[in-house]
């Protein structure tokens, strides 16, 4: 059983949802090391503006992708349970629409050294 898994990042617009980059994870790591702990996590793709077989390719699997896009922060829970279980819960509408103020486009200054 392979312990890495890639999770896609989707682009939300009006035309068409896209796979925009991808990160890599290693199930082992985050399950043990990482269990409960913050960390960053880095999102690779294709460059922008290109498009085809390839870019799909290098959005799909950061392994082969040429682009950095970002980081994340993350927090990865495991615990033992007897067997596999499937969770649906219901979202309470009001918390939901509280949400609404986090999806708003803001700006952001980054700060970096390059070398």
């Amino acid at each position: 059983m392979s312990t890495r898994v890639v999770m896609k990042v989707m682009d939300k617009d009006l035309v068409k949802d896209e796979v925009v980059g991808s990160i890599l994870f290693n199930l082992k790591v985050c399950m043990n090391d990482l269990n409960g702990k913050f960390f960053w996590k880095n999102i690779y793709g294709c460059p922008l503006n290109c498009s085809g077989n390839n870019s799909e390719m290098m959005n799909n699997n950061p392994e082969v992708a040429s682009t950095w896009k970002g980081r994340v922060l993350m927090q990865v829970t495991s615990m033992k349970t007897e067997k596999p279980q499937c969770k649906q819960l219901k979202l309470d509408k009001k918390e939901v629409e509280g949400l609404g103020k986090l999806l708003e486009y803001r700006e952001f200054e980054v700060i970096a050294e390059v070398g």
